[in-house]
């Protein structure tokens, strides 16, 4: 068991480096740039390939910290335009993670987002400000991508239900479906899918898919399985990323993560163990409180919309969730073990319904988001 402070010694990044591009010169930091724009000072980060992660930057005092995983820094990378800014750069590697320390007087909680697949802008001012154009929000946090993954797809069909259904189908069914209801609910917010047809997409890559698309939240969509059938066992759940809590949590972790099989390699996951995936969900320490408001609210709303069982929010290891620098949960829709959970998941009422009230569950998160950050 590693202690809480070699955890965040190792920058909670570590688990990233299995999911990452590998060991030395993947990643390298070319440019470090600054400029002040109004009220605001941006500072640049350019690379010579996609960022595949980062940090939600960290503020003490003048001090503001950046952690990048499997990066290095080019040695004239941080330009003159950053002292000229009224910002001092150093940086540092702490074994595979790359730490800049941004030291200046311009106030305000530091914001870091992504522009384009090589790119990270980071932009310190007062909150609500703007850059002279309603494109250049300094409001970086807001709720404007949701990214859905449907759980499954292609070689991969997930459990099989016992009225004959593929795990696959479903998810994607209702992925789609509470895509389209949050155009409907939200007009302003981008939704993408991490697939939106019958295609395998390997596990790591579907976090890395909601990062590059600058994702403020992340949902997997899932249908839960026994291994004998039929089984009495029914309900929906929730799952956010800690390492299980009970055999259940463990059990329902290693059917989904058994998905790895279909993989050209799974050497990216073998030092994924039980300590690894302690540093790992330290590294969402950010997000864990909105993930955990955003399970309960789903629960809540499944439940008292469709009758199915309410299991509750619960813990575990998912591949699927490592990586995501965004609030992130699983949720696993149906027992397709069940008769009839499997016969209400599969038909097109039973996923309007859960898609609807995935729907209201995102309206409930939404507000609380916005509270939390003073809008």
């Amino acid at each position: 068991m590693v202690t809480l402070r070699l955890a965040v010694l190792a920058l909670v990044f570590v688990v990233s480096s299995i999911f990452g591009k590998g060991q030395e010169g993947a990643l390298h930091i070319t440019s470090v740039s600054a400029a002040k724009q109004n009220n605001d000072l941006r500072v640049v980060i350019a690379a010579n390939t996609t960022i595949e992660a980062f940090q939600k930057p960290e503020r003490s005092g003048k001090v503001i910290v950046l952690r990048i995983p499997n990066a290095d820094i080019d040695l004239h990378a941080v330009q003159p335009s950053c002292a000229a800014a009224g910002i001092t750069v150093r940086t540092e590697r702490i074994r595979n993670i790359l730490v800049l320390r941004c030291t200046t007087t311009v106030p305000g909680e530091p914001r870091l987002e992504r522009s384009g697949p090589t790119s990270l802008v980071l932009t310190l001012g007062p909150q609500g400000s703007h850059n002279g154009s309603p494109e250049q929000s300094t409001d970086t946090w807001d709720l404007d991508v949701i990214v859905i993954d449907a759980g499954h797809g292609g070689v991969d069909v997930g459990a099989e239900g016992v009225n004959g259904v593929y795990e696959k189908n479903i998810t994607l069914s209702i992925a789609k479906r509470l895509r389209d209801k949050i155009h409907k609910a939200f007009p302003a917010t981008k939704v993408v899918l991490t697939r939106d047809d019958d295609t395998f997409i390997e596990l790591y890559r579907r976090t890395q898919i909601a990062n590059e698309a600058n994702g403020k939240l992340f949902i997997s969509i899932h249908c839960n399985s026994m291994p004998t059938k039929p089984h009495k066992a029914r309900g929906c759940e929730t799952y956010i990323l800690r390492p299980g809590r009970n055999d259940d949590a463990a059990r329902v972790a290693a059917r989904e993560n058994a998905s790895v099989k279909f993989e050209s390699s799974t050497s990216r996951y073998a030092k994924l163990d039980e300590e690894q995936l302690i540093v790992a969900t330290l590294a969402q320490r950010s997000f864990v409180r909105f993930s955990e408001r955003l399970a309960t609210s789903i629960q809540h709303e499944v439940s008292k919309g469709t009758g199915l069982k309410d299991r509750g929010v619960s813990q575990a290891g998912f591949y699927v969730l490592v990586g995501a620098s965004m609030p992130n949960i699983l949720f696993e829709t149906a027992f397709l073990s069940n008769e009839e959970d499997a016969r209400y998941i599969s038909s097109a009422e039973g996923q309007e319904a859960v898609a609807d009230a995935m729907v209201r569950a995102l309206s409930t998160y939404s507000r609380e988001w916005k509270r939390s950050s003073g809008r």
